[in-house]
């Protein structure tokens, strides 16, 4: 029996009534059938249950005639005397004992030679379902199916024909696709478009580069580099891509869309809670996963999401099915009304590419995610004609300094804990009012009795965890010395931390805030 893995193709249109009383074999309903006495290619001889004589096999039960079969006498099939019925009726009556969907599915996947839509994988079976979207794109998506439904609408002939697979894989590929490898079914759904033939110029896709230039700004270059990667290599790690914006029509969610548009059933949608669900298939096999209008309050997704970023394999979880391990290539993209406070990011952290999206100015295209998809055979083709992106400088193909903008600058200083906002506030106000101090030392203690003797909550260990942990400090050896600055008569002994003045900090804060007005 032959299937889509096979690369058959169908040899009819028909739906599978029709096929079978167009071009169906009469005889052949009443093959391997005892005591049935074939005459002719048009009439069929059978005993009659009720009176059984051998003289039954001599005289029709069946002749077809125009295209119609007449029912001659009694038979074991309750079709009543004189009766007229299709090829198609009487194949169901006679091989599938009425069961027409049975009966359907016999023409469609034995005769026809169509696809069969099931697969099974290890011991759980799957349907294998084709879906079009918004905009006529088809993608084909796998859901778990019970056997014992298999065979209610098909009967249990058809599971001998199903392929059946070893395990699932997931092989991204773009431009070279193979469904089955090493007799595993691989996940990756096949890429739904193929590039222009024909050379490509900007001018040729207006209003992709007009949303690109809106997303990138000033890092168009990086901007392409990145969506070139996701195209030609899907396995490759990349930054989390974070829009922010608390305007609302930003074109934000018009980017996601198109990203959906290209990539189609590798890429998905989630919210922050399906990083924390028990299953997680919604997004384990997928190689973009997209999160719009984000706040990641729970540390548990913060984790999740970071270690998305970087990780290498994922044990899917999924209903009904059994758990399996597969690599995990998923890329990930935010967006989110909240530029300052989405989520915390750790100084040190730099897997994140923050950008911060302007209000669309001017008359605004109602009409541009057609546009858009209208234009993606040609955007393809431009980015095969890019030079070659060097993976040379970072796993993540982008170094920290490439992309660190203003905007994860400004996360970063708004995930720092309150504490220590506090302890560097009041760090260069001791500077600040003393323009001859370039450096001082302090205790925990010291901190506690100047800046918190009266706060309950924060103690000296708690400052010395703070200081050491989320400062990077380290305490000096144990020594005399001035605390806070203060007059080398007041010297004492400890082990305080020194402080020094970043006389940068002032001028990049400055800065800071004429980039958020003139972001060039």
């Amino acid at each position: 029996m032959k299937n889509k893995f096979e690369k058959e193709e169908t040899n009819s249109l028909l739906n599978p009534v029709d096929w079978f009383n167009f071009y169906g074999s009469f005889v052949s309903i009443f093959e391997n059938i005892k005591d049935c006495n074939i005459k002719s290619e048009i009439e069929v001889c059978m005993y009659n249950p009720k009176n059984p004589d051998s003289k039954d096999l001599n005289e029709p039960t069946f002749v077809l005639k125009n295209g119609l079969v007449e029912c001659k006498k009694i038979n074991d099939y309750d079709i009543p005397k004189g009766q007229k019925l299709s090829k198609f009726m009487l194949l169901s009556a006679v091989k599938f004992k009425g069961d027409y969907f049975s009966a359907m599915s016999y023409v469609s996947y034995q005769l026809q030679k169509n696809d069969i839509p099931y697969i099974r994988v290890g011991v759980d079976y799957f349907k294998v379902i084709k879906k079009k979207d918004r905009y006529g794109s088809e993608a084909e998506i796998l859901k778990a199916w019970k056997k014992d439904e298999i065979k209610q609408d098909h009967s249990k002939q058809l599971l001998s024909y199903i392929f059946k697979f070893d395990d699932f894989c997931l092989i991204p590929d773009n431009t070279n696709y193979q469904p089955v490898n090493n007799n595993c079914y691989n996940l990756y759904s096949k890429f739904m478009h193929e590039s222009f033939q024909s050379d490509v110029k900007i001018n040729d896709i207006p209003n992709t580069m007009e949303v690109l230039n809106h997303i990138f700004g000033e890092q168009m270059m990086l901007g392409l580099q990145y969506l070139k990667v996701l195209f030609e290599y899907p396995k490759q790690i990349l930054p989390v891509l974070v829009l922010v914006s608390t305007e609302r029509e930003t074109g934000k969610t018009t980017f996601l869309n198109w990203i959906s548009m290209i990539f189609g059933n590798n890429s998905v949608l989630i919210s922050p809670d399906e990083l924390t669900h028990s299953f997680n298939s919604s997004y384990a096999t997928k190689n973009i996963v997209m999160v719009d209008e984000t706040i990641i309050e729970k540390s548990t997704s913060v984790e999740k999401l970071k270690s998305l970023a970087t990780a290498k394999s994922i044990s899917v979880q999924q209903k009904f099915v059994s758990s399996y391990s597969i690599p995990f290539y998923g890329k990930v993209i935010i967006c989110t009304n909240k530029e300052k406070d989405f989520m915390k990011i750790d100084e040190e952290e730099i897997r994140f590419w923050i950008r911060k999206i302007k209000p669309i100015t001017g008359q605004k295209n109602t009409n541009i995610e057609s546009d858009l998809y209208n234009e993606i055979p040609k955007f393809l083709k431009y980015l095969e004609s890019m030079p070659d992106v060097d993976f040379s400088h970072s796993r993540m193909v982008f170094t920290a300094d490439q992309i660190k903008t203003n905007s994860l600058q400004s996360v970063k200083e708004e995930s720092k804990s309150s504490i220590r906002k506090d302890i560097e506030y009041l760090i260069d106000d001791v500077f600040y009012n003393n323009n001859d101090l370039n450096e001082f030392q302090a205790t925990p203690k010291d901190i506690k009795d100047a800046w918190f003797s009266k706060n309950s909550n924060i103690s000296i260990s708690y400052i010395a965890k703070v200081l050491r942990e989320e400062m990077k400090l380290q305490p000096e050896k144990n020594q005399r010395y001035n605390k806070f600055g203060e007059n080398e008569l007041n010297k004492q002994i400890g082990t305080p931390y020194k402080f020094i003045r970043n006389v940068q900090k002032l001028d990049s804060q400055i800065v800071n805030k004429i980039d958020d007005v003139y972001p060039f």
